[in-house]
């Protein structure tokens, strides 16, 4: 069963869900060990792009959490699980920051030198 099937009957989640998986499989793709100057700008655009429609996402998620915190506990047995997406839009977006924005490597420290090279083996 497809994820478009399983949430065929709700219109807006089958939309979220299908957004979701989408990010999910191009932000798994992505190599973590890349660095900014190795992207494309055609890939910059699309992770953007991605990261443009999370946002859109997320004032869905909002419109969706306020209606299900109106919604009528006696009448309403199923709700959606509003953090859980939170945390995985999060995740999706902070991957891709990181993929784009790699922190630097913190500069080593390097050993004292030793200093004395005298060898007396042979005394």
């Amino acid at each position: 069963m497809t994820v478009r099937q399983r949430f065929s009957s709700f219109p807006l989640v089958s939309s979220l869900a299908l957004a979701l998986a989408l990010a999910l499989a191009l932000a798994s793709g992505l190599s973590p060990s890349a660095h900014a100057g190795d992207i494309d700008e055609i890939q910059r655009r699309d992770l953007d792009l991605i990261q443009t429609q999370i946002e859109q996402i997320k004032v869905v998620v909002d419109r969706i959490d306020a209606r299900q915190q109106n919604a009528d506990p006696e009448s309403t047995r199923v709700y959606f699980d509003i953090p859980r997406l939170r945390n995985d839009l999060h995740s999706i977006t902070s991957g891709i920051d990181a993929y784009l924005a790699p922190d630097r490597l913190l500069p080593r420290q390097p050993r004292p030198l030793d200093g004395d090279y005298l060898d007396d083996r042979g005394q």
